[in-house]
């Protein structure tokens, strides 16, 4: 009887937690401000209310515009929307809210993107159960209203105060769970402190506040998207803001918004392209936000500054090279393997995080790799296979166990302010890694004592590039086909040893298959997809509309950075490097064979590689040029640098 007792009394306590667990996820209620403009100085002003920090990438498609930024939120997509479709607010006599010009919007919306209003949930519309209402008077109501452009209650003009925006907010959010504030501060000092008012009045909601548009103070040559964010939620400690659709502590998509706002309300969006924030622990958020902004711009601006340095020097030298000028020689040889030699330099200093300075990150690289370059070509080394296998090494090295000393090279940097890709390897950085595989295994194949090693080696090599550019490290999805196929290449070339047959192919084509499906349907089975299982999964839902929709992007992408300088003029400059390279090969051609015995198997495997590479991704350009790069250094290694 006791025990029965007992076990009544547990079973009570336990539906009465239940049911305040409940309640409580029920009454949770949130506030979504929009101030005109936010930079460090006014979140320092703010930021005593405990909040957390972080860095949001706000670009919508296209150069910025208001209209496309709240669209973009208020969709959890990239859109781009005409500067005029929204016309303003009206207020019916219902009490509710009607969007002016919000049919022109989903007019302009299904015109760019075939059935996207069908298709697409919208903020206001996936979350209206809560109960959303608005203050302000601006294209900021877009995020709030419903999927006929109305909003249920609220104003359609803030009045600057305290007493009004309480009032207005505790009636509005008795009726409603989330109330979008759009709220400007236009640099005054009374607003300012009317905001801290008014948050030190609603601490016990969760607070999300985002700017609407860059500020001026934080503008610059590099920056036109990184804007702060705040968040702060009951009992939650303050942080560093990230998300999985960045996995880069600090940074986060405005696209993670709608998702982060869902997730308080336990409601689901299976097609959501962001995620849901997650916090970084941190003793002091604002300093380590203010010196995570600091190092993303240093390091944009490092990387921009090799990059010229490297498509200058491959332009440059060619000219000297086609015009055959052996009093450049030395030169030629020197530059090419310096170009290479930064490469490996830039991802050890990505250990170090030196990059928090601009001119000892610059210093140190570039006066490692000039001393390093002299020695190596005063010595007439074979530089191209010593730093192709020391950066394959150490570029695996570091995506398997220090993924940030990637990022922290400029090779490797992932452009957080572009927003293109936040984690994994660049198609640069993909590019050299096959190219260095290649390299660095003709390279080390010279060694090895018998065919079984040779053998062995090719699989290793394929197989290690392969697991490294899968959705597990790299999450290159075009890396990753690409290295499928110098896979089958190279088994080919090494075990089928050039024959084609009916039977090779299909086996070859089984294998790249297998390999294929066998990562996409981890991809797919894993709590955390990669890029490629999320695009099948929502195309699963959307159609293949989503998937045919990216391709005709990626492409479009593809034709716009091929066309455009700087691309296009090294492009050209590789191309007509390689056809004076074969056309005076036969004079030098009996020193080369002895050398590099292969290299015309080596040369076709890696252009071949390299122009799988350019088209399926949207900067194949960009992985094209330094796969060249490590060929046109190779070919410098083993013709004119035994000359000078």
């Amino acid at each position: 009887m006791k025990k029965n007792k007992i076990l009544t009394l547990l079973l009570i306590v336990i539906i009465i937690s239940i049911s305040s667990l409940s309640y409580g996820a029920e009454d949770e209620k949130t506030l979504f401000i929009l101030v005109d403009e936010m930079d460090f100085e006014l979140m320092e002003e703010i930021n005593n209310r405990n909040f957390s920090t972080g860095m949001m990438n706000s670009k919508s498609r296209g150069s910025y515009d208001e209209l496309s930024y709240v669209t973009t939120i208020a969709t959890g997509r990239k859109v781009k929307i005409k500067e005029g479709d929204f016309e303003g607010l009206k207020k019916e006599k219902n009490g509710s809210i009607k969007v002016v010009g919000y049919q022109s919007i989903i007019k302009d919306l299904n015109k760019n993107y075939p059935d996207f209003s069908k298709k697409i949930v919208f903020f206001g519309e996936k979350l209206k159960g809560e109960g959303i209402a608005y203050i302000g008077e601006d294209s900021s109501s877009i995020i709030a209203c419903d999927k006929n452009g109305i909003i249920k209650n609220g104003e359609i003009e803030t009045i600057y105060e305290e007493k009004w925006l309480k009032e207005r907010t505790e009636s509005f959010l008795k009726d409603s769970n989330i109330l979008v504030l759009s709220y400007d501060i236009e640099g005054r000092e009374e607003r300012i402190s009317l905001l801290n008012k008014y948050l030190e009045d609603m601490d016990d909601h969760n607070i999300v506040i985002i700017p609407k548009k860059l500020s001026d103070n934080m503008k610059k040559v590099v920056n036109s998207s990184l804007v702060p964010i705040m968040y702060k939620a009951p009992h939650i400690k303050p942080g560093i803001l990230t998300s999985d659709s960045t996995k880069r502590k600090g940074i986060v998509t405005n696209l993670d918004i709608f998702p982060q706002i869902m997730s308080i309300y336990d409601v689901n969006n299976s097609v959501n392209i962001g995620k849901s924030f997650k916090n970084y622990s941190s003793n002091d958020p604002m300093k380590d936000i203010k010196t995570i902004y600091k190092e993303v711009i240093n390091m944009t601006y490092i990387t921009y500054i090799f990059h010229g340095i490297v498509y200058f020097i491959q332009a440059y030298f060619t000219y000297f090279f086609i015009k055959n000028r052996r009093d450049k020689y030395r030169d030629i040889t020197f530059y090419y393997n310096f170009l290479i030699i930064t490469i490996f330099i830039s991802f050890i200093l990505g250990f170090f995080n030196l990059h928090r300075s601009i001119l000892a990150y610059l210093a140190i690289c570039l006066m490692i790799s000039y001393s390093i370059s002299t020695w190596i070509t005063d010595k007439k080394l074979n530089g191209v296979g010593i730093f192709s296998t020391l950066t394959y090494i150490t570029m695996i090295i570091g995506i398997v166990f220090y993924p940030e000393s990637i990022y922290n090279s400029y090779m490797g940097y992932n452009n957080l302010i572009a927003g293109a890709r936040y984690y994994g390897f660049n198609n640069g950085a993909m590019g050299i890694l096959l190219a260095s595989s290649i390299i660095s295994y003709f390279t080390v194949k010279k060694y090895l004592p018998n065919k079984a090693l040779e053998k062995t080696f090719s699989i290793v090599y394929g197989i290690l590039n392969i697991v490294i550019l899968s959705s597990r490290f790299g999450v290159n999805t075009g890396g990753f086909f690409t290295s499928i196929v110098l896979f089958l290449i190279m088994i080919y070339t090494v075990f089928f040893e050039g024959k084609f047959t009916f039977k090779n192919a299909v086996i070859l084509g089984l294998l790249g298959f297998l390999i294929l499906y066998a990562n996409l349907y981890i991809d797919l089975n894993s709590l955390d997809r990669g890029h490629a299982g999320s695009l099948i999964y929502r195309a699963k839902i959307l159609g293949r509309k989503e998937v045919y929709e990216i391709i005709v992007f990626k492409l479009k992408e593809l034709f716009k950075f091929t066309i455009s300088p700087p691309w296009i003029i090294v492009l050209i400059s590789q191309i007509f490097f390689i056809k004076s390279f074969w056309n005076k090969f036969k004079e030098r051609s009996s020193y080369i064979l002895e050398y590099r015995p292969e290299v015309h198997k080596e040369y076709f495997i890696l252009l071949i590689t390299a122009i799988v590479a350019f088209f399926v991704n949207d900067t194949g350009v960009i992985a094209f040029i330094y796969m060249i790069q490590y060929l046109l250094v190779l070919f410098v290694n083993i013709s004119i640098a035994k000359e000078f």
